[in-house]
């Protein structure tokens, strides 16, 4: 039997053997795999741990010393950092026996902006080819910009100092392009604004004066855009920093053409209102709010898009997250949806258009605007009403605009003095001065006696005006009255308002006798009773015809006698 020290030494040596094969199988060596041999580069040349022996380690010799391989290395990271490129280790194949399923070959390209720069297997491990290392010699010049080359070693120690991994004159150099991209703003705009404004003053079309305000603020951030990501690259910036300024400069050029083209929605849209102000129709005036607001949704929404996109966003996924979740969308916003059915309603209907005067739900006033999601009414008393859409599907409009004719009906009050010559005459007057109006509707009037008042005699006045606004209407139905009033006074009669008469008369003894008419009296009234009947001499059924009556339809001038 084995002692129990025996038995004690054999489990360490087994436990030492296991820990052994696992600290082999977890290092592998540096380039044991794409992945390992080309992290290897950059992981031993951050600031925390430079190595630049270790980095070089998996670069293929080719002939070249330890000292060259030792500056190929520091090349490679320089020419990928100096161009903002970033190598996504997770992306390469960690496997020692990795093959490339498109040409078949044991080769691997770090990043799709250098093609020409490969990892590839030799015996069993994975090298950085030497024809990768002689072509970065020939992109190390072209990488690193001319102020880093030659400005920068001639430059004081004191501005040579890191802020960030950034030296001091690489900040001082950012701030001098963005002062630069500032000066050729104002001087593109000054200078483009002059030839605009020129060109305005020979054709006469105001609004590109307008569109050069809209692009001059874009147009100075796309300018100023350019101005830095022509600089930047020449500053031989670290890869943090460069990246940083590869991201805000794709930012800014997509943010100011986003811009630029929002605002030139405004221009059409000035555009568009000025044709459709020139049409007799009113729908285009409807539509061009309404395609001004869908414009900018759609331009904000892209330029969101790109600007995600530029972020390295997977757009794709965002978009589908957003599709999973439409139907949760669409619950929330179903107020939404039954409003934007209820602007195409009224679109495809057109109950109403821009302009004209309304009553909906209790809201009086011209409609203002038609948007997607409601509609604005201007009152009377000049507040807004703002109507969701969706009220329009559902509720009685009254299109005051829509009338072709306004109607008027007013009874007008005459004194109980006024004899039957002096009504008829007050009533034929009327209706000559309704022929005589060029508003009003000549076919279709009522003017006559309607009836006897408690304190007067009661005149019917039933007419219309043809015109186009309220303001039209109130003008003339107030020359219309001043006319009444002028042929009032001309004829002597006198308008009517309430009274009462107090009549004091002496009253008969109880049991007096009643006096009745004499024989005489009652043949005298029943003279005048049939002097009214048919054949009487004072019986006029159809009316006293003082002229041709003024009826409608009719505009000749005459007496009776003459008729």
């Amino acid at each position: 039997m084995f002692s129990r020290s025996a038995v004690c030494l054999l489990i360490t040596l087994a436990c030492a053997l296991v820990s052994g094969n696992l600290r082999a199988q977890e290092d592998p060596g540096p380039c044991a795999s794409p992945q390992s041999a080309t992290n290897s580069v950059f992981h031993w040349q951050q600031p925390k741990h430079r190595d630049v022996t270790r980095a070089s380690e998996c670069l293929e010799p080719g002939g070249r010393d330890a000292a060259a391989l030792a500056e190929s290395a520091r090349r490679i990271k320089a020419i990928y950092d100096s161009r903002a490129i970033y190598v996504v280790m997770d992306a390469l194949s960690a496997d020692p026996n990795f093959v490339d399923p498109n040409t078949g070959a044991a080769l691997v390209t770090p990043h799709k902006d250098l093609p020409e720069i490969v990892v590839a297997k030799r015996g069993d491990k994975w090298l950085w080819t030497s024809a990768s290392l002689d072509r970065i010699d020939d992109l190390h010049d072209q990488s690193l910009g001319m102020i880093s080359r030659v400005v920068a070693h001639r430059l004081p120690e004191s501005l040579r100092g890191k802020v960030l991994n950034v030296e001091i004159w690489q900040y001082l150099a950012l701030f001098l392009a963005f002062i630069v991209g500032l000066l050729l703003r104002r001087l593109i705009q000054l200078l483009v604004g002059h030839r605009i404004r020129s060109m305005v003053e020979r054709t006469g079309e105001s609004w590109a004066t307008y569109a050069v305000d809209v692009f001059a603020s874009p147009g100075a951030t796309l300018v100023m855009a350019g101005v830095i990501r022509v600089a930047y690259p020449e500053l031989g910036l670290p890869l943090t920093a460069a990246t940083i300024m590869s991201v805000a400069v794709r930012t800014l050029v997509v943010v100011s053409v986003v811009w630029a083209v929002y605002r030139m929605v405004d221009v059409l849209a000035m555009r568009m209102a000025e044709k459709a102000a020139k049409t007799e129709t009113k729908l285009d005036d409807q539509l061009v709010p309404l395609l001004r607001k869908s414009l900018k949704v759609f331009v904000v929404v892209a330029g969101a898009l790109f600007i995600l996109q530029n972020l390295n966003v997977n757009v794709g996924s965002l978009l589908a997250g957003l599709g999973i979740g439409g139907l949760a969308f669409a619950l929330a916003a179903k107020d939404t949806i039954a409003n934007f059915f209820g602007s195409v309603t009224i679109f495809v209907d057109r109950p109403f258009q821009i302009g004209d005067w309304v009553v909906v739900d209790g809201a009086e006033g011209i409609v203002e605007e038609v948007g997607f999601r409601s509609t604005r009414i201007r009152t009377f008393y000049e507040s807004v009403v703002t109507l969701p859409n969706a009220r329009f599907m559902e509720t009685k409009i009254d299109n005051y605009g829509a009338r072709r004719y306004r109607r008027t009906f007013v009874t007008l009050n005459l004194t109980y003095d006024t004899t039957a010559e002096q009504m008829q005459a007050f009533v034929e007057g009327i209706r000559a001065i309704i022929q005589a109006n060029p508003h009003t509707w000549k076919d279709k009037y009522e003017v006559h006696m309607s009836g006897f008042g408690a304190s007067s005699l009661d005149v019917m006045l039933y007419f219309f005006f043809d015109v186009s606004s309220w303001s039209d209407e109130l003008r003339e139905r107030h020359n219309v009255y001043l006319e009444i009033m002028g042929l009032a006074e001309d004829l002597g009669v006198a308008f009517a308002f309430p009274t009462q008469t107090l009549h004091l008369d002496s009253v008969a003894a109880p049991g007096a006798e009643r006096t009745l008419p004499t024989p005489a009296q009652s043949a005298q009234l029943a003279e005048v009773v049939h002097a009214f009947g048919p054949g009487g001499k004072r019986a006029r059924p159809e009316g006293p015809k003082l002229t041709h009556g003024y009826v409608p339809g009719s505009s000749a001038r005459g007496s009776a006698e003459e008729g």
